[in-house]
């Protein structure tokens, strides 16, 4: 039992590193999870931590590919593939998705299934506040690409969580747009979050890393304030870590 918990731990851990690095359209996600490319899925599945959708029919056909894989969930592959369709229909913050998650929890499947739906239930419920924020278009700049804009809706919000994973997700995917990089500079000038507080320290923290690791030198200044004037003295050793590191 211990192998299969980490074989399905560790195959989730690694598809997720190995997201897809071109972001899909709406009508590409539905064709595969339309398919039977399962690499495809799961990719397309980790992608869709910010992708900002709006159409319900992406969730929705992803939700009949795991109606049809439960079934059939019984050894190590097949239960790692209903796991990352579980994990997957939470991105949605569909609460219709409930229920789906509470038949599984309370169904005759793998002990592994019930647990990533009651992980997933809860993530599902993150994301009733998260799903609105990302797939918001009252401030969409067509000069940008939809992943441009759906993290920049991220790192405006006024969730500490959503936006540390968005500021770690400009770092490790390296989008640098202009508008990327001029909000995290108005919301490092503007640290209405920032509190004594370990979450808002490291998601200021991360947004200051995802600035200066840009690279550009009009930002610095921002980074410079925050070294010298934070009210968090942790935020000021940080910063000042980012400017000997980045410029």
């Amino acid at each position: 039992m211990k192998s299969l918990s980490l074989a399905v731990c560790l195959t989730l851990s690694l598809a997720s590193g190995a997201a897809l690095a071109k972001p899909l359209t709406e009508a590409q996600y539905i064709e595969i999870f339309q398919g039977d490319n399962v690499d495809k899925q799961k990719d397309a599945i980790a992608s869709l931590v910010m992708a900002g959708l709006n159409d319900p029919q992406v969730y929705e056909t992803l939700n009949n590919k795991l109606q049809a894989s439960l079934p059939l969930a019984i050894d190590r592959h097949s239960i790692d593939y209903s796991a990352w369709l579980i994990k997957g229909l939470a991105y949605s913050g569909d609460e219709k998705y409930v229920a789906t998650y509470n038949e599984i929890i309370n169904g005759d499947y793998h002990s592994k299934l019930q647990k990533y739906a009651k992980k997933s239930l809860k993530n599902l419920e993150k994301y009733q506040v998260w799903a609105p924020i990302l797939a918001d278009k009252s401030h969409y700049d067509d000069k940008y690409n939809q992943r441009s804009n759906v993290l920049s809706n991220a790192l405006r919000s006024d969730e500490l969580q959503l936006k540390l994973d968005a500021a770690k997700r400009v770092i490790n995917r390296g989008v640098y747009t202009d508008q990327v990089l001029e909000t995290l500079d108005s919301e490092l000038q503007d640290t209405r979050l920032l509190k004594h507080d370990k979450l808002a320290i490291q998601a200021y923290a991360f947004m200051a890393k995802a600035l200066a690791s840009s690279g550009e030198e009009k930002y610095r200044p921002t980074i410079e304030k925050l070294a010298e004037t934070s009210s968090e003295r942790k935020l000021q050793r940080y910063a000042a870590k980012y400017l000997r590191a980045y410029y």
